[in-house]
């Protein structure tokens, strides 16, 4: 039986390539059946613009997170660009 945090990275693997492509990347931080909590890194390279806003990022992990594990745990991105 896989954990909880097993089924949250499986359920990222798709969305990863996107971000990876863009140069970036989500990485789990925390996860539990109630809350995950994802933290989205880049490098110089990051196109930065390529990449959702940080509420619709939200909604797109809830989304797949619904469809991939069957629960919709309340989910939290910490994004740079929300700290410029």
């Amino acid at each position: 039986m896989s954990s909880i945090r097993e089924d949250v990275e499986n359920a990222l693997d798709g969305l990863r390539q996107g971000f990876q492509a863009d140069g970036a990347d989500l990485t789990v931080e925390e996860a539990t059946e109630s809350q995950v909590t994802l933290r989205l890194v880049g490098s110089d390279e990051t196109c930065w613009e390529c990449i959702v806003a940080p509420a619709q990022l939200r909604d797109v992990v809830g989304s797949v997170l619904h469809d991939s594990i069957g629960s919709q745990p309340s989910v939290e991105v910490i994004d740079p660009r929300s700290d410029q």
